[in-house]
């Protein structure tokens, strides 16, 4: 197929089009980053430079904007005769390529280093779209196989045009260092979306991709030219006779080559280059909310926390340095398959950037693991992959970055793959060790965080099993022959509350005696004395037994924990059962105080003392709800109910009922306010009934955003309790677990496999070598 092929020039075309714009964006944020800078530096000579830098910049703008798709067409045009002549042309020996690096001058070489930054820092955050298309446009050039390097469309291409419109401008490096380094990111974002369109538009006009081969010439696993299937079938613990295989001499040239690049270049960066600056309004937003910062292998990390490992040249250094001490396919294959690993871990949105970080800085000493252990990913349990998985995990209790408790988590962990860094790998010993370690510190710290937890995952317990036994009482209670004509207030009252006290006073006795407190007894007095038609007859046995009913009555509801006055309409309904018996008492007086020459008790006097009914509770009770646990206001506020419902159960139960689509039930502040845009479709009785014990969530608790795990749910699956970090609970019935799902308070942590996924991922999609 010819080169100016149509669908390659429709390719073009949209290149050139849609650049201006996309050229405007990833300028508009450069500026944005060194507004900020300057705005937080507190160095004069750094905040001059770097005003000037965002000022100079808005100068050029528009400028650039208009050449810039003159820039790429000039490119694209030129494309066709490189094509010819790379494909054609041998590989250079090691002695040429090094005397080619030695012989620019410093400035040369230093604009040659800024430039191959960019690309380093670009080629992860394209890596899959690239691959795909690196594959389409082969076939589009009529190339037999894939060859990204003559990709008109690759990210160097982009990165070339730009240098060339910024060394225009005549001002000095420090001003263009500063422009070329903020610009990876919003132009990574940019080639995202123009490779997903021109992979889209390649397939539409039928072209096929070409195949990825093993290029013989050069040695297996080198540059992005190597056979996925052979990587795949590797990692299943397969390709054993090739993985066995020596390496061709063709293979060390082109690596020798590579390290001679690198080295040549360690001669001009002496210092680490710094990481970007975590603008102030990323860490005003929530946690949840937070865009996922850009991670890959080839990122600049902290270099107070990494060290020289910061520096993603440094990591390249020691990756090519054991590619040359390879002996075997198998251990080229292993470390390719480090890189990839790690690369697709670096881009888990479910983990915080520092942890995405961490594992890129563990790259060298998984390196050298590979160099004696190539194929130590296909073992599940094998030291150096449980380390990362289980560092991952231990991340999930952890979802904001800048909270003090994930800084003292990240920084045991930082320590650790430091050290692993540092020393020498002969085997998986040392991952062990350094694991063992972890999870050391880390059982110390759940140990003291058990105790809350354990209390609490206890008195959830401990309703649930009271709520069944008042269950069983309610039925006993129910076939009672005493039962009838007693009102329903009493009804309601004895197979509700009354139950509950006795499952109480059951549980907390051990089952040592059957009636303890003598609860149980009182219940027959208590039907007895609503009966008029038996306590008229005895008006003096109700006098009698009215006050120490009365009173056990009070004592038994308050060894629930029940507030003062949560039963007075009870009471006061008792009252009006035992009013006809009570009047015959205030008749029998005035009766006395007129023989007596007393004078007579006003109508409206209140009750002797004896009888007089106690301060008792004031909430209306309704009948026993057997799907629930019946709870105090203490037993719910030390759960953690209080969160997410007013003050007690019934008020629980009653906004349960409630619709589903009112209000909110807690109004976060305004900053803190899912980003509703965001938001995707959900549904919230499916992910209530696939919760399981040990799942993470992130729920929005007391005016701030908390990482949460499951540890228990009722056995009905109607109540849940949470537990965040210091072992504070959070329970919610099923109702509004729900709610709080539909309104994005509470958002569930995917929990599969951190490295298992990543596998999965290399395994599924066309595997794509990152940049070296």
């Amino acid at each position: 197929m010819a080169l100016q092929s149509r669908a390659l020039q429709s390719c073009f075309d949209e290149v050139a089009d849609s650049a201006p714009m996309a050229l405007e964006r990833c300028l508009n944020h450069v500026v944005e980053v060194l507004q900020d800078a300057e705005v937080k530096s507190v160095v004069p000579t750094e905040k001059t430079e770097l005003g000037n830098a965002w000022r100079e910049l808005l100068k050029h703008q528009a400028a650039w904007c208009r050449r810039y798709p003159d820039e790429l067409r000039a490119i694209f045009s030129a494309a066709g005769l490189e094509t010819h002549e790379k494909a054609a042309a041998p590989p250079r020996d090691t002695f040429e390529a090094g005397l080619e690096l030695t012989l620019l001058d410093d400035a040369a070489l230093e604009e040659e280093i800024a430039s191959s930054r960019l690309v380093q820092h670009l080629l992860p955050m394209v890596e899959r779209p690239v691959s795909e298309l690196d594959a389409l446009v082969s076939t589009a050039m009529g190339l037999p196989s894939v060859r990204p390097e003559l990709n008109p469309v690759r990210p160097e291409v982009f990165a070339q045009s730009l240098r060339s419109l910024i060394e225009r401008t005549q001002l000095n490096a420090p001003t263009r260092s500063l422009w070329m380094k903020y610009m990876a990111e919003p132009l990574g974002q940019e080639l995202q979306q123009l490779y997903g369109r021109l992979v889209v538009q390649l397939k539409d006009a039928n072209v096929q991709a070409a195949e990825y081969r093993l290029a013989q010439s050069a040695g297996p696993a080198t540059g992005r030219q190597f056979s996925d299937s052979l990587l795949r079938d590797f990692l299943a613990d397969g390709a054993r006779e090739q993985a066995s295989q020596a390496l061709p001499p063709s293979y060390y040239v082109e690596v020798e080559r590579e390290l001679v690049r690198l080295k040549a270049e360690s001669q001009v960066v002496r210092d680490i280059a710094p990481a970007p600056a975590i603008p102030e309004s990323y860490r005003e937003l929530p946690p949840v909310d937070r865009p996922l910062r850009m991670v890959g292998v080839q990122s600049t990390l902290n270099s107070q926390v990494w060290g020289d490992y910061a520096n993603s040249h440094e990591r390249s250094l020691v990756r090519t340095q054991l590619r040359k001490d390879a002996t075997r396919v198998a251990q080229v294959l292993g470390l390719e398959l480090v890189r990839k690993v790690v690369n697709q871990i670096a881009q888990d949105p479910r983990l915080l950037a520092p942890v995405r970080e961490a594992i890129v800085a563990l790259e060298p000493s998984l390196l050298r693991l590979a160099m004696v252990d190539p194929r130590f990913f296909s073992e599940e349990q094998h030291p150096g992959r449980r380390l990362m998985e289980r560092t991952a995990q231990r991340s999930f209790k952890y979802n904001d970055e800048f909270d003090p408790e994930f800084a003292a988590f990240f920084d045991g962990m930082s320590r650790c793959f430091n050290e692993l860094n540092q020393g020498t790998i002969e085997d998986a010993k040392p991952f062990e060790a350094a694991l063992a370690s972890l999870e050391a510190s880390w059982s110390a710290q759940d140990t003291l965080e058990a105790d809350p937890r354990m209390q609490a995952l206890r008195a959830m317990q401990f309703a649930e099993k009271r709520q069944a036994e008042a269950d069983r009482i309610s039925w006993e209670l129910g076939t009672r022959s005493d039962l009838e004509a007693v009102p329903a207030v009493v009804r309601d009252f004895l197979f509700g509350p009354w139950a509950l006290v006795l499952a109480h006073a059951r549980l907390v006795n051990g089952g040592k005696q059957i009636d303890p407190q003598g609860y149980l007894a009182v219940v027959s007095d208590l039907l007895w004395s609503v009966k008029p038609e038996v306590t008229l007859r005895e008006p003096a046995h109700l006098f009698e037994r009215l006050p120490p009913l009365l009173g056990t009555l009070r004592a038994g509801l308050a060894s629930l924990g029940h507030e003062t006055d949560a039963h007075e309409p009870f009471f006061e309904e008792l009252m009006t059962l035992h009013r006809p018996v009570l009047k015959l008492r205030r008749a029998k007086s005035r009766r006395d105080a007129r023989e007596s020459g007393i004078a007579p008790l006003p109508a409206d006097e209140p009750m002797p003392a004896a009888v007089v009914i106690a301060e008792a509770q004031n909430e209306e009770e309704e009948p026993p709800i057997d799907s629930q646990p019946w709870m105090s206001a203490r037993e719910l506020n030390a759960l953690g109910f209080q969160e997410t419902m007013p003050t007690d159960m019934a008020a629980l139960w009653a906004e349960e009922e409630a619709a589903s689509a009112s209000a909110p039930l807690q109004e976060p502040q305004k900053a803190a306010e899912p980003v509703a845009q965001a938001a995707e479709p959900v549904d919230p009785q499916a992910i209530v009934a696939n919760l399981r014990e040990g799942d993470w969530i992130d729920l929005y608790s007391k005016r701030r955003w908390r990482r949460a795990q499951l540890i228990w749910a009722s056995t009905r699956g109607t109540l849940f309790m949470f537990v965040s970090h210091g072992g504070e609970p959070h329970s919610m019935t099923k109702r509004i677990c729900e709610r709080l799902i539909r309104e994005r308070y509470l958002r569930p942590v995917r929990m599969h496999g951190v490295v298992a996924q990543a596998l999965h991922t290399l395994d599924r999609e066309d595997v794509v070598n990152p940049a070296s």
